[in-house]
């Protein structure tokens, strides 16, 4: 049965409960604005409803991006609620329980700012006192932010929420209850560093200020860079010709150990790509043998032909200004798409956002004109938007803007989709934005 609430929230679906706090998304009618209505019901003691009450009005007292926003808390016959922001109704536990936690960058994007965030509530006098996985509100494409406000507390003091943080973050990494297992140990390109300071801040050695500056100063390489990445898919054809050669020569060598002559092999020469600034022909593929059939076709003067170009922002609303996307094919380098505009730097509120383009043929150059200075890319291409995920694009370049007219060289990849992946925007005004003008495939 729906709490008793004021006439101004119009409950739309509950989403269930966080202890004995039971929550619901809902409309602020007076503000047309959908919220997070968290309740204590009658069934609890007029104690816990006082002291629910009291966590969340001192809750209201912080103010940053990665806190959650409280707008109202009241005692109305039947209940005591809390109004909170709505950030998406999924927690960090919902993300890390169903085998897809966040990504490694965005976690690590994150951490700092919920650490900031803990530290902003500690300057104003408030302990959350129960920070877990359940009390972080992280929905894909939304910088994660502290909640929970209100639960029946497990701890007191400024260090119990250090302690708890820090250990929510390492399990999160993890997937290990803090101090099984050091994070860099199972993560590669995570630094050691990490480590340290999530052990001081279990072990009271740091405060949530120098826990936030700490873990916003570490370095993070992708564990994927550069222009070309091995796969499975051409190791195996690799690995099954080395050993049909290693198996030939174990028979040869086992049926007749008489001399005899030398068994040529004819060495097949790889395809060759144009580089350098006079590559103005697209790459062709060389005969392995003047003896080749005449019927046997070789691919030359196929001409590359951009099919679609599609706004790309999975991590976000699915939508980045597709109203502009004509404008990068226009030839009028004075019009230009953009993105959307972020009042906070990208990596703080999620892994990046991009265009994709579907191409036929096998381009040589890409170039990009009108670029933002100082926006960080990615260049990458996978054979099909269709099931690709984060394992299924190629890096092939990553560096950050700066030039009016970026040339990019490509390997060469027959057909696909390219994909221009930005991961930091720089600023504009009073927020963070990106603009591109022409975008174009050349052979």
């Amino acid at each position: 049965m729906p709490p008793p609430l004021p006439d101004r929230y119009r409950l739309e679906v509950r989403i269930g409960r966080d202890e004995d706090i039971e929550e619901w998304f809902a409309t602020d009618l007076d503000l047309d604005r959908p919220v997070l209505i968290r309740v204590i019901g009658p069934e609890a003691t007029r104690a816990r409803g006082r002291s629910f009450l009291a966590a969340v009005q001192r809750a209201s007292r912080a103010s940053h991006t990665h806190v959650a926003a409280v707008f109202a808390a009241d005692t109305v016959p039947g209940s005591t609620y809390a109004v909170t922001e709505w950030v998406g109704g999924t927690t960090l536990s919902d993300r890390t329980g169903i085998g897809d936690g966040p990504p490694l960058a965005e976690l690590l994007a994150n951490a700092g700012g919920l650490a900031e965030g803990l530290a902003v509530l500690h300057a104003e006098g408030v302990t959350h006192g129960a920070i877990d996985a359940g009390a972080v509100l992280y929905s894909r494409g939304q910088p994660a932010k502290l909640g929970g406000f209100g639960r029946v507390p497990r701890g007191t003091s400024p260090k119990d929420d250090v302690r708890a943080l820090a250990g929510t973050l390492e399990t999160a990494l993890t997937g290990n209850p803090p101090g099984t297992i050091a994070p860099s140990e199972l993560i590669h390109s995570l630094s050691p560093s990490i480590d340290d300071i999530l052990r001081s801040a279990r072990s009271d050695e740091i405060d949530a200020r120098q826990l936030a500056d700490r873990l916003q100063a570490v370095p993070y390489s992708p564990p994927v860079a550069g222009a070309f990445r091995w796969s499975w898919r051409r190791l195996l054809p690799v690995g099954l010709l080395a050993l049909a050669a290693a198996v030939l020569v174990w028979a040869g060598s086992a049926v007749d150990t008489s001399p005899t002559p030398p068994l040529q092999v004819a060495s097949l020469p790889l395809p060759t790509v144009a580089s350098g600034p006079d590559a103005d022909s697209p790459p062709t593929l060389a005969s392995s043998s003047e003896d080749d059939p005449p019927d046997q076709p070789v691919v030359e003067d196929e001409p590359v032909v951009l099919q679609r170009v599609l706004d790309f922002d999975p991590l976000g609303d699915g939508e980045e200004h597709p109203g502009r996307l004509t404008l990068l094919t226009d030839g009028d380098p004075t019009t230009a798409w953009h993105t959307e505009g972020y009042f906070d730097p990208l990596p703080l509120l999620k892994g990046g956002v991009g265009l994709a383009f579907e191409v036929s043929g096998s381009p040589a150059f890409i170039e990009l004109t009108g670029l933002s200075a100082g926006t960080a890319f990615r260049l990458m291409w996978a054979e099909s938007l269709l099931d690709v995920d984060d394992e299924g694009w190629e890096v092939i370049a990553e560096q950050q803007a700066g030039a009016a007219t970026l040339r990019l060289p490509l390997p060469e990849l027959r057909n696909g989709v390219w994909l221009l992946w930005l991961t930091d925007l720089p600023p504009e005004d009073d927020g963070f934005r990106t603009r591109l003008a022409e975008v174009s495939f050349r052979s």
